[in-house]
C-alpha cells in the first residue's frame, strides 16, 4: 500500500509534529510510506521516502494556506492509495485527516475567556480556520482520526462530521526515549550547565506557545514558592513579556529560557516537576512524555490530564492562576520523597496507557477500511 502523510513539518519539537512523525517510523517498514512536507528534522531515513514541499517559510501566519496550496500543487501528479493527512496544514486531497485539535472549539474558548480582541486580530488564527472548515466538508475525507473522544465531539458540534466517520486513536508515548539508561548522567549534565543544585526544586514547562499554555500563571506561582523553586522554560515563542513579568516580580534569576530544543526529552530528566496550566488542549502529548520520565503532572484538567492525572497519586490538578499553582505545588516542593513516590506512580501509568505500536496499527486499520472503499467506489463506476 502506498501512503501519503502530509504536515508542513515533521520534528521532535511540537507535539502535532512529533506524533506525527512517531507514528510514520512506527509504520515506515510495513507500507511503502512517503512523508508530504516543507521541513523534516531530522531527515527521514530509509525505508522512509521524503517528497520535499518547495515553499517558502514566510509569512508565518499564511503557512496554513500556503502550505495546503504548495502541497496540492506538488503531489497532483503522484499516485498513493491513501492520503493522510496530520492536523491543519493539510492538502486539498485527502482520504483521512487527523484532528489533533479543533481550532474552532480553541476559538470559541478564546470568546468565552475574554480574549477575543488578541484572537480576531492574529491573522495565523483566521488561515487556520479557513483550511480547517475545507477539510471537514461534508464529502471531503473518508475516514477522521480524533486524538480523543473530546476532539471528536468537537468535530460533530462544529462541522456536522459523522461519528461514524471518526474513529479515537490516542497518541503514545516512547518510555524508553524519555527515560534512558543514562538518565542520572543526563540529569547531573543539564542541571549543572544551568546552575542547579540538589537542593532546587526545578519546575519543568515545555511548549511552544507560552500565553495559552500557562506560562504567565506559573511565574505568579514562582513569586510565591520557596527560593529554591526554579522554572525551566523549553521551547520558541517569544520570552520577552515573560522575562519582563518575571523581572517585575524578582523572579528573573530563577527562570531559565533554553528555546527550542531538538533534545527536548534530555531536558524531562532535569526537572522534579512538569506544570502545564493550559487553557485549550485536545491532547498534551508533553504531558504523557513528562510523565513517562518520571515527573507529577500538576495541570489543568484538560486533554489528556483529564483522564490521565489521578490527584495525589501521580499529579495535581491546577485552575489557571498563580495562588492555585502554588498552593497544589508547595507539598511537592517541600517534599522530595513525595515527588519520587508521584513520579514513579506517573511512570508506571504511562507505561501502561497505550504504545505508538498499537496507534501504528490502527491507524493501519484505518487504512485498509479506506483502501477497500476507495476499490469498491472505483469497481461501481
Amino acid at each position: 500500500m502506498r501512503v501519503a502523510m502530509s504536515s508542513y513539518a515533521f520534528n521532535n519539537e511540537g507535539g502535532i509534529e512529533r506524533a506525527s512523525y512517531e507514528l510514520a517510523l512506527r509504520m515506515a517498514d510495513r507500507i511503502d510510506l512517503t512523508l508530504v512536507s516543507a521541513v523534516i528534522d531530522p531527515a527521514p531515513a530509509p525505508p522512509l521516502h521524503w517528497h520535499r514541499v518547495p515553499m517558502r517559510p514566510s509569512p508565518g501566519f499564511a503557512i496554513p494556506v500556503t502550505y495546503s496550496a504548495a502541497a496540492s500543487r506538488s503531489i497532483r501528479s503522484l499516485e498513493f492509495d491513501v492520503v493522510h493527512n496530520q492536523g491543519g496544514c493539510a492538502t486539498r486531497v485527502q482520504d483521512v485527516i487527523t484532528a489533533h485539535s479543533c481550532h474552532r472549539a480553541w476559538w470559541e474558548m478564546k470568546f468565552r475567556n475574554g480574549e477575543a480582541l488578541r484572537a480576531i486580530a492574529n491573522p495565523f488564527h483566521h488561515a487556520v480556520l479557513q483550511v480547517e472548515q475545507r477539510n471537514y466538508r461534508h464529502g471531503g475525507f473518508r475516514r477522521a482520526i480524533a486524538v480523543s473522544p473530546s476532539v471528536a465531539r468537537e468535530l460533530t458540534r462544529y462541522y456536522g462530521v459523522d461519528p461514524e466517520r471518526i474513529t479515537v486513536i490516542p497518541n503514545a508515548v516512547d518510555v524508553g526515549r524519555f527515560r534512558p539508561s543514562d538518565a542520572a548522567a543526563i540529569r547531573a549534565r543539564v542541571r549543572a550547565r544551568h546552575g542547579y543544585t540538589e537542593d532546587d526544586v526545578v519546575l519543568l514547562f515545555v511548549g511552544k506557545e507560552f500565553r495559552r499554555k500557562g506560562l504567565g500563571a506559573i511565574i505568579d506561582a514562582l513569586s510565591i514558592l520557596p527560593a529554591n523553586t526554579r522554572l525551566l522554560v523549553v521551547g520558541g515563542d517569544d520570552a520577552r513579556p515573560f522575562r519582563a513579568q518575571a523581572a517585575a516580580l524578582g523572579v528573573g534569576d530563577r527562570i531559565v529560557f533554553t528555546g527550542h530544543s531538538s533534545a527536548v526529552e534530555e531536558y524531562f530528566q532535569a526537572g522534579d516537576v512538569f506544570v502545564f496550566p493550559t487553557i485549550y488542549e485536545a491532547f498534551g502529548l508533553v504531558m504523557l512524555e513528562a510523565a513517562a520520565a518520571g515527573l507529577p503532572i500538576v495541570a489543568t484538567p484538560l486533554g489528556v490530564a483529564e483522564e490521565f492525572v489521578t490527584e495525589g497519586r501521580n499529579g495535581a490538578f491546577i485552575e489557571r492562576d498563580g495562588r492555585s499553582i502554588a498552593a497544589r505545588l508547595a507539598p511537592l516542593v517541600a517534599d522530595r520523597d513525595v515527588r519520587r513516590r508521584m513520579g514513579e506512580e506517573a511512570r508506571a501509568d504511562a507505561s501502561a496507557y497505550t504504545s505508538w505500536e498499537s496507534v501504528a496499527q490502527r491507524t493501519l486499520d484505518v487504512y485498509a477500511e479506506v483502501a477497500e472503499e476507495k476499490l469498491r467506489t472505483r469497481s461501481a463506476a
